[in-house]
């Protein structure tokens, strides 16, 4: 028993150093085995609250304190991210030779707010911990009030959000997510010595885990139309990298750390938000594109880990 819990000891110590290598397999697992795609995708939500409670449990929370006294860049951050964006980005699509229902995917995307799992590959990414919960907690509560309004002025597209559903679904996930991260401060991280690698671990874990039913059904949309696939793909990637830079430009003046953390914001974004409220009439495109988008989601934190280590060089 002791053998076995060394080496789980070990495993997870790996996991946490090496985290960016580990995720995109994650992906090659739900591709490869479609038939526990499908079987894990009830543990979605309870996998979402066990990334946001490791993400808060592992949080610097007298930084999170003092964001929440000033808030003001997180909000410009979110400002910048979920409404200038698209303002800026979907005129350009129109003009770009890409499909009506890619091109709106595209321009959609701007208006989400940052992928759940955003604080915890923060930690791995050397981002601020803190600024990532907040844009992202802050940035799935707004997202009602703001990109119904975009969607319509933007697409005439009308997102019947809502609003109040969606908050208590919402207060859900956080409240379960702060219960879970009291639990792991007080009964772990505070009282075993250089715990903190290991709950990093364990997030790696999760955040695996978390892949494999997203990829539920993808397999298929890939075999019957692959070259299709691989342009929305490539989209993906493209449109990951332009949010990803023009916001970490727009912050650079305010320090490496948080103009990268304002970029990755701005990049990894929550696309499969929109599916349950979207019109019956959305172009289909729209659901490939959720598909394609989850390669840069699980690959864009190992090609940007070299990147970030030569601007946040740490002492």
């Amino acid at each position: 028993m002791i053998a076995l819990l060394a080496l789980l000891d070990r495993c997870l110590l790996l996991l946490s150093r090496r985290a960016t290598l580990f995720l995109p397999w994650s992906l090659a697992l739900g591709l490869g085995f479609q038939d526990l795609a499908a079987a894990l995708k009830p543990l979605v939500t309870p996998l979402v609250v066990a990334l946001l409670g490791i993400a808060m449990a592992r949080t610097d929370w007298p930084a999170f304190v003092a964001v929440l006294r000033r808030p003001w860049l997180p909000l410009a951050m979110l400002a910048v991210g979920m409404v200038l964006m698209p303002i800026l980005i979907t005129p350009v699509l129109s003009y770009l030779p890409i499909a009506p229902g890619l091109g709106l995917a595209l321009s959609l995307m701007a208006c989400l707010p940052p992928l759940t799992s955003m604080p915890a590959v923060a930690g791995f990414l050397g981002l601020d911990r803190a600024i990532s919960l907040f844009v992202t907690v802050v940035g799935t509560a707004i997202m009602p009030l703001t990109a119904p309004p975009l969607a319509l002025l933007l697409f005439g597209l009308d997102l019947k959000i809502g609003v109040l559903e969606f908050a208590l679904r919402l207060a859900g996930l956080v409240m379960g997510g702060a219960a879970l991260a009291l639990v792991l401060r007080k009964t772990v991280i505070e009282r075993t010595p250089h715990a903190s690698p290991r709950v990093d671990g364990i997030a790696v874990v999760v955040l695996m885990l978390f892949a494999i039913p997203i990829m539920d059904g993808v397999l298929a949309r890939l075999q019957s139309e692959p070259w299709r696939a691989g342009s929305f793909v490539l989209w993906g990637f493209i449109a990951t990298i332009v949010y990803i830079v023009i916001a970490t430009l727009l912050f650079w003046p305010l320090g490496a750390q948080r103009a990268c953390t304002a970029g990755y914001s701005a990049g990894s974004r929550n696309a499969a938000l929109m599916l349950a409220v979207l019109p019956a009439t959305i172009d289909p495109d729209y659901f490939l594109f959720i598909a394609a988008i989850q390669f840069p989601i699980y690959l864009m934190p190992t090609l940007l880990q070299p990147a970030y280590r030569r601007l946040m060089p740490r002492g």
